[in-house]
């Protein structure tokens, strides 16, 4: 269609030109006809030159035309809420949903109670004359699905998160879904401000060690859990970051006294000089957080009436080569009073009279990327309470299975990348329970099989 149009425009030059041509012979002499053919030669070469070009123009935006029509196809338009027709919720709404699913197979050498399907301390021996029974469990629980939404205006950008996992308080095969992320995020990319609120994981002492099990070093070193939070965020310069939340786990019981939340700030530090001395996305960060609580009045006499409770914790991630391998190192150490139900703690933060625990307790994790289908991961972490008070008023028998004077767990994984999406892992743990005078120890082996989507 280009060519014939281009001929088109053509012709009646060419005849026009014919035409004077024509009209002109009977005037001119020869000298002048020669000079007018060879000047018609030359617009001749010249048009000749412009086709050619815009014949390769032609060409050229054809294949970009090819291009385009193939990754337009490409687009699954089933994640993206259009503005005129959206999917998925309403109009101008970007969605993302992902998931996974896992399967772990363990063999306990003992009996690891309360979590039973993930890690904690071993089974009081006191309680359990048959705390060394050795078991298998298969465990399909740590499979998740989550869905992020977000949209733009102007220089905000609004985000919810929604995930659960199948981990609760059923038995048997009746498994039904749990909250575990339930948040939304106001994001201003201009002052670099971002406000939270939901249920996220909490605010401070952010990271978690690379293990299989699914208990990451529950009651061994790594405080963790999901909380109800309002956090916000701000970022100074490229490499600082500030943080204030309040925080505080779900009331169980309307009959509680608990009034004020935790009071929690962090402050981070992130590449900048690290990067040098040790390797891109290096990290530091320390934190801490108060809280003034009521005692329930229940307890025996002597009682407080109500309690300070208080938390101090340092955070780092180091990434560093050597021998031409790839490195991880990082952990949480922490020392506080108080500290229970909002960090995985339970029963850890008072004693029989209302008193608060203090301990302190730390991580370290190293992580070796071998090459890109397999890497290694050691580490260990130890929870370690005031001994005379977390027994005052009871005994190490009466302690119950999540109670202890100390508790330490050691683990080494390896996983093995099967494809993008699929992956599978071995790993062991070893844990040594201390219950005052005596100490109950287990050890769990997991093989792993986990697909990514």
């Amino acid at each position: 269609m280009k060519r014939k149009s281009i001929a088109k425009v053509l012709l009646p030059v060419l005849m026009a030109g014919s035409v004077f041509v024509k009209t002109s012979l009977a005037e001119e002499t020869p000298e002048e006809l020669k000079a007018q053919i060879e000047a018609l030669k030359q617009q001749m070469s010249a048009m000749q030159q412009q086709m050619a070009s815009m014949q390769a123009l032609i060409e050229t935006l054809q294949g970009k035309l090819k291009q385009v029509e193939t990754k337009t196809e490409k687009i699954t338009p089933q994640f993206v809420a259009k503005e005129s027709k959206p999917v998925f919720g309403k109009s101008g709404l970007e969605w993302q949903l992902y998931g996974r699913v896992k399967m772990d197979y363990h063999y306990d050498t003992a009996r690891i109670e309360k979590y039973n399907d993930f890690v904690g301390a071993v089974a009081n021996r006191k309680q359990h004359p048959d705390y060394q029974n050795d078991s298998t469990n298969f465990n399909p629980r740590d499979t998740r699905f989550g869905a992020l939404v977000f949209h733009k205006r102007g220089d905000w950008v609004v985000k919810g998160h929604t995930e659960i996992d199948f981990y609760g308080t059923n038995a048997g095969n009746n498994i039904i879904p749990r909250i575990r992320l339930a948040y939304a995020d106001i994001y201003n990319s201009k002052t670099r401000t971002s406000i939270r609120f939901g249920q996220d994981w909490i605010p401070v002492a952010q990271l978690n060690p690379s293990t299989i099990e699914f208990g990451i070093l529950t009651a061994a070193g790594n405080l963790w859990w999901r909380v109800p939070q309002l956090t916000i965020r701000q970022k100074v310069f490229d490499n600082w970051e500030f943080l204030g939340s309040l925080m505080m786990h779900r009331r169980i019981s309307t009959g509680s006294e608990e009034r004020m939340p935790w009071l929690l700030a962090r402050v981070q530090y992130k590449n900048g000089v690290l990067n040098k001395v040790f390797g891109k996305g290096s990290m530091i960060a320390i934190g801490g957080g108060y809280k003034h609580e009521a005692v329930d009045a229940s307890l025996p006499s002597p009682h407080e009436s109500d309690v300070d409770r208080w938390l101090i914790v340092g955070e780092w991630k180091l990434n560093f080569d050597l021998f031409d391998q790839k490195f991880q190192f990082k952990g949480e150490a922490w020392t506080g009073r108080g500290i229970d139900d909002e960090f995985l703690r339970y029963d850890l933060g008072v004693n029989a009279y209302g008193e608060p625990i203090e301990a302190y307790g730390m991580w370290g994790n190293l992580v070796w990327s071998i090459n890109p289908r397999w890497s290694l991961s050691i580490g260990a972490g130890f929870d370690d309470p005031n001994d005379s008070e977390i027994l005052k008023g009871t005994s190490a028998a009466a302690l119950n299975d999540r109670q202890f004077t100390k508790n330490t767990q050691y683990f080494a994984n390896l996983w093995y990348k099967l494809t993008d999406h699929m992956r599978l892992g071995v790993e062991a743990m070893h844990i040594e329970t201390e219950r005052d005078e005596w100490v109950d120890t287990a050890n769990r082996f997991t093989l792993s099989a986990f697909y990514n989507f």
